[in-house]
Order: C-alpha cells, then structure tokens, then sequence
C-alpha cells in the first residue's frame, strides 16, 4: 500500500490453468525435477531445506467442502499409476522455476545431440 491508506485486505486469488511446457507436464516429469533438487539440494541439509520444499506442489488441492478425496490427496503425485497424469497444485513460481530447470535440461541435451559435449 503505496499511499498508506490501509484500504487493501488480503484476499485468495485463484488462477486459472496455465501451461509450464510445450505440452502438458507430468507427474513423472516433476517428480524427476524434484529428484534433482533432492539430489544437488539435499534437504537434510539445513540451508537447502526451504529448496526442496518449496518446490513441492500443494497435494491439498484435491480437497473441498463437498468432497474430500484423500486417496487423491495422498497417492496423486507419487503412485506409479498417475505418472503420466499432469501435475496439479503447482503455483505460478514453482511454475516458473520448473520451466527454467527445463530449458537447461533440454539445452544440455541438444548441445550433446550436436557434439559440444
């Protein structure tokens, strides 16, 4: 509040789906992104700890007043038989930050294609 005129309250927003790749990304495809995380942000260690966490996505979105799916809730992301469901509950940084992840893994992966290995 620039002004400082105390008239602005937080408020939920929500937002509407948006794309994070060329196609839809998986469950598989973010699970291996968060295992590169893990892997060179280990999060027993205490100062990467907030990196691994905060990249994981809200599981909690599959509940609601009129129905509470816990199944969805619990095994979504990491049961085999959802890995090439798309992810939900990813938030617009998650988003981003995944993205950007992305684009050097596919970078890297061209740069071999063509021998600059």
């Amino acid at each position: 509040d620039v002004m400082h005129d105390w008239n602005n309250s937080p408020t939920q927003q929500h937002v509407q789906s948006f794309y994070m790749d060329e196609t839809e990304v998986t469950n598989l495809m973010y699970l291996e992104y968060l295992d590169y995380l893990k892997r060179v942000y280990p999060p027993s260690e205490e100062r990467y700890r907030n990196i691994y966490h905060g990249a994981l996505p809200d599981t909690l979105v599959w509940r609601n007043r009129l129905g509470y799916n816990e199944t969805m809730t619990n095994n979504y992301l990491r049961h085999p038989a959802y890995a090439n469901y798309p992810v939900v509950g990813v938030s617009w940084i998650q988003a981003v930050e995944f993205s950007k992840w992305r684009t050097d893994r596919v970078n890297e992966l061209r740069l071999e294609k063509e021998g600059f290995t």
